[in-house]
């Protein structure tokens, strides 16, 4: 009996002086990825990690990491948080302008020494290119109206292979398009817009499909299972725009005309034509 007393104590001891190691120097506490599309498909691209920052140790690390490292690779390799990533995935997207920036610590107990932080990762995805490179794909199926379709496969969350978006607890994504976007489709409604009610959706019976025509251009999805998720939208150009590209190519065209060799041609016989005019009737004159 006396020898059971003792290895439970021991393996209590244990417990407590190991219990600070079983617990992670920096964790998620939550993510927010916000997603702003831009009018020609790129997009700017800010997420927030919240996390903990626990023990005395890692609190003083931490500040001295803020003052010392400014790329991405050195603080996932410091604070060892696999949260901290793109979650637009470069492997199907073009990548650049890439900004870390580690908050200051706040909220901090000294008794179970614990603080908390954010570390906002900001940068820009490449619109869709020739390549199928790109987090929407656009298709400009008819005159000024291009539809964007977001590619799942470069957001970098978990995915069922039967196209179901997993979305971790605590994890939030907002998407922000165009003000001018009209006939947006969401398989899964927003967690924002669900109180507009259906009221909000207008049926298209050529398309089979319920379009959102509410006044809202911001969408947002939190941890959760998304079923086969699906988001378009579509951005018509005014036909300002139109009249204005028809010119600018003409003026295009026309200038690289005069600028080869067929131009020079050209302007040669413009120039004998002129001159022999003005001869002519400078002679009929003086006749």
């Amino acid at each position: 009996m006396a020898i059971h007393q003792k290895a439970g104590a021991s393996f209590l001891l244990a417990i407590i002086f190991l219990a600070p190691a079983l617990h992670a120097e920096f964790s998620t506490r939550s993510l927010g990825v916000q997603i702003n599309m831009n009018l020609d498909g790129s997009a700017n691209v800010e997420e927030q990690l919240y996390m903990v920052v626990n023990g005395t140790q890692s609190r003083d690390n931490y500040e001295i990491w803020r003052s010392a490292y400014t790329n991405l690779s050195t603080w996932q390799q410091r604070l060892n948080i696999s949260d901290l990533r793109y979650h637009v995935t470069w492997v199907a997207a073009s990548v650049s302008d890439v900004r870390i920036t580690p908050q200051a610590l706040e909220g901090c107990n000294s008794f179970i020494e614990i603080c908390y932080s954010k570390v906002v990762l900001s940068y820009k995805v490449l619109a869709w290119d020739q390549n199928g490179s790109g987090l929407v794909r656009a298709d400009s199926y008819k005159p000024r109206t291009t539809r964007y379709s977001l590619v799942p496969e470069a957001l970098s969350f978990e995915q069922t292979k039967s196209g179901d978006l997993i979305l971790p607890k605590g994890t939030t994504i907002t998407f922000t398009i165009p003000q001018a976007a009209q006939k947006i489709y969401f398989s899964s409604i927003p967690s924002n817009v669900a109180d507009e009610g259906q009221d909000a959706l207008k049926y298209d019976s050529a398309q089979n499909v319920r379009y959102y025509v509410g006044n809202s251009r911001s969408f947002i999805w939190k941890g959760d299972t998304l079923p086969k998720f699906s988001f378009t939208y579509e951005v018509e150009e005014p036909l300002e725009s139109e009249v204005m590209e028809f010119f600018a190519t003409s003026q295009s065209s026309v200038i690289a005309f005069l600028l080869g060799p067929q131009g020079t041609a050209a302007m040669f016989i413009v120039l004998v034509a002129a001159v022999s005019f003005y001869y002519f009737n400078r002679m009929g004159k003086e006749a």
